[in-house]
């Protein structure tokens, strides 16, 4: 008879223990690394005053729920944002937040033309509205929707703002400036300039997805103007637009330095309540889905933190999808939805991800629009990502979220690069541990210094897994402010505050010495 040889009662434990532990790290073999696609939000219409349609007198939709809107009414987007960790694109009619009735000036942009008077609006709540929104740029991004939503056309309201899609026809290319000028001076109330250190906004919304495609720029190019501006990324329904040939449907394309992509809607009306999408996540057949500013609002504040909850929920279960993840922010959506429109990854063996970048298309890098990209791997309970490198250099940056590691790997040239990565008891050291909604773009070690190139939104703290305390945390940017830093013996990290000055946040590059 076979006879085993005997071992003390504690030392048998622990030998069971770390034989568990290796079976586990083995078990890495049946995680494969996901190529996930990005998901994000948008909510549209915020910016009004108040919610009560004047359809029937001529005037603007608003959000359809009649009453008057206030800064605290902001605070659902921001607390579900920081709850999953992502940058909620918000786009904004500011009509009703002139202070100065600027808006007279632009007869177009209003029922009431030249007779535009907003008197009746000015408020300190103006201020503290714009005050959160600023405040907030962390988790709620501030983007182009319009100045008064529709178009009036000699008095009478045409749809809308931005491509006149009764008559299917575009505006003068001097309008379009021209509303574009105004959103820019209603800002200016606000001290959002471009000498007061803010940009203008990045996204855009067409309203009533009034959106004029004409990549041939005859007689003008929408795309073209955006982006003189400083848009970039821009969202809309094809579905609406057809007699201009748009994209296929749930696609997108370039037009004349921005990126134009389609959305759908799923099931919750521009003007119902405390609603979330009917569909479930596998109908989704676009990245962005549409949301509306009442879809996030309760119907009165007792219910508030229950409607929040469910949109978290849902959020999360995206999170937890293995062929999905949340986009941190805009620029990241639309980096990563190149990314697997163009690109191929494969795992040839266990460990060994190729990715081929070869067919990235020349107007994505002259655009600047090819950024992070995003891949993730389930990771079994207890266990992390210990190592990950690209063509052998560490990646900058992941996060370990809903059962999942998700790798932030930096802008990929064109060409094949590999990735190496193993499952292990222990997290990589000087690597951005990325719970917030900025983005980090590259790391390089140099001596005794660890550095990142990054982009930050309002204020969030950088968490980086040091072995030691930095003796010093700088940045290249004198607008993005290290408020300062604490280390973290037992976790192995080390917070680094960080504030943005821009609503639309800022780059630099935060150098650790040690």
């Amino acid at each position: 008879m076979l006879r085993l040889p005997r071992f003390p009662a504690a030392k048998a434990l622990a030998l069971l223990l770390g034989l568990a532990t290796t079976l586990t790290l083995l078990g890495q073999n049946a995680s494969k690394m996901v190529f996930p696609r990005p998901f994000a939000v948008v909510v549209d219409d915020l910016g009004w005053m108040h919610g009560g349609s004047q359809d029937p007198q001529n005037g603007p939709y608003r959000i359809g729920f009649k009453r008057d809107l206030i800064a605290q009414d902001y605070l659902p987007m921001i607390d579900i944002g920081k709850a999953v960790g992502v940058r909620i694109q918000g786009v904004f009619v500011l009509c009703e937040l002139d202070r100065e009735n600027a808006v007279a000036q632009l007869p177009s942009a209003t029922r009431e033309g030249s007779k535009w008077n907003n008197t009746a609006n000015v408020s300190p709540e103006q201020i503290r509205i714009m005050d959160t929104v600023r405040t907030h740029s962390a988790h709620l991004e501030f983007g182009l929707h319009g100045v008064g939503h529709e178009y009036w056309e000699n008095g009478r309201r045409r749809r809308a703002e931005w491509y006149n899609l009764q008559d299917k026809r575009p505006w003068s290319e001097a309008e379009i400036r021209a509303h574009l000028e105004m959103f820019r001076k209603v800002m200016a109330q606000y001290g959002l300039t471009k000498e007061q250190g803010h940009s203008f906004p990045e996204s855009f919304v067409p309203t009533a997805y009034s959106y004029y495609w004409n990549p041939s720029a005859k007689p003008y190019s929408l795309g073209r103007i955006l982006r003189e501006y400083g848009v970039k990324f821009v969202n809309t329904a094809f579905s609406e637009i057809p007699e201009l040939h748009p994209p296929a449907s749930g696609s997108g394309d370039f037009d004349n330095g921005v990126l134009v992509l389609d959305r759908h809607n799923f099931g919750n009306e521009w003007w119902e309540p405390a609603t979330l999408p009917r569909q479930p996540l596998a109908a989704f057949d676009t990245d962005i889905i549409e949301a509306h500013w009442v879809n996030l609002l309760a119907t009165d504040d007792i219910f508030q933190a229950t409607v929040n909850t469910k949109w978290i929920a849902l959020l999360q279960s995206v999170q937890a999808t293995e062929g999905h993840y949340l986009a941190k922010n805009t620029e990241q959506l639309y980096s990563q939805w190149l990314y697997k429109r163009h690109c191929k990854v494969t795992e040839p063996e266990p460990g060994r991800v190729v990715i081929d970048n070869r067919q990235m298309p020349k107007a994505a890098y002259d655009t600047g629009m090819v950024g992070t990209m995003v891949l993730k791997v389930k990771l079994p309970p207890a266990v992390h990502l210990a190592k990950a490198t690209l063509d052998g250099q560490p990646i900058p940056s992941l996060q370990e979220s809903q059962g999942y590691a998700h790798l932030y790997l930096p802008a990929l040239p064109p060409g094949v690069a590999e990735l190496k990565y193993e499952l292990g008891d222990h997290l990589p050291d000087a690597t951005v541990l990325n719970a917030g909604t900025y983005l980090v773009y590259s790391r390089r070690s140099t001596g005794n210094s660890v550095r990142f190139q990054i982009r930050m939104y309002g204020e969030q703290d950088l968490v980086v897994t040091t072995s030691a305390k930095p003796t010093m945390v700088t940045c290249s940017n004198p607008r993005l402010k290290v408020l300062g830093f604490q280390f973290n013996k037992e976790a192995g990290t080390t917070s680094i505050a960080l504030q943005a000055h821009d609503i639309q946040g800022e780059s630099g590059e935060i150098n650790l010495e040690f």
